[in-house]
């Protein structure tokens, strides 16, 4: 085994993968790479559509809006600046959660540690990042911070399982 990829968001049950990944990778003098996925739901998308439908349709102009205007969002451009906004401060949080690992790796004496933040399906990204970095193994948590949502739509670890050609550890 020369790679490990192990999927972090910061919860607690993530972390206990960090912990198992960690010391599989001194067993094996194997590499790290660590990724997060910003899962950042595009509320502005949503918004967008509602602000246009209550648009006069010969008008494209934004307009104040008194229901958003609660929030400090007055015109569509508003709505778009929401977007951009969520999407800095998910990218922060994402950097912290990379960093931390990153820097308990090293504490442990792992010396080849990489990091990845991506975006979209977190499913999805942690196989093309497993992919990408060689992966031998994927550890992840059985459960993240996705909470009920695994219930209706099925586990990221689940999704993994299925769509990777690499070993697979669940951290319960």
């Amino acid at each position: 085994m020369k790679s490990i990829l192990v999927a972090t968001d910061g919860s607690v049950l993530s972390g206990k993968a960090l912990a198992r990944a960690i010391d599989m990778a001194k067993q094996f003098d194997a590499a790290l790479t660590i990724v997060n996925v910003l899962d950042v739901i595009p509320v502005g998308q949503s918004l967008k559509r509602f602000v246009q439908a209550e648009l006069p349709a010969t008008t494209l102009q934004p307009l104040p809006l008194p229901l958003l205007s609660r929030y400090g969002i007055s015109t569509l451009d508003g709505v778009e600046t929401l977007d951009a906004q969520s999407g800095a401060v998910a990218q922060l949080v994402s950097d912290r959660i990379l960093a931390d690992a990153e820097a308990t790796a090293e504490a442990a004496g792992i010396r080849d540690v990489h990091t990845v933040s991506a975006s979209g399906d977190p499913a999805q990204q942690i196989v093309a990042v497993a992919k990408a970095a060689g992966a031998d193994l994927v550890v992840v948590g059985r459960r993240g911070l996705s909470g009920l949502n695994e219930l209706v739509l099925g586990s990221v670890s689940q999704k993994v399982l299925h769509h990777i050609a690499a070993d697979v550890l669940v951290v319960a």
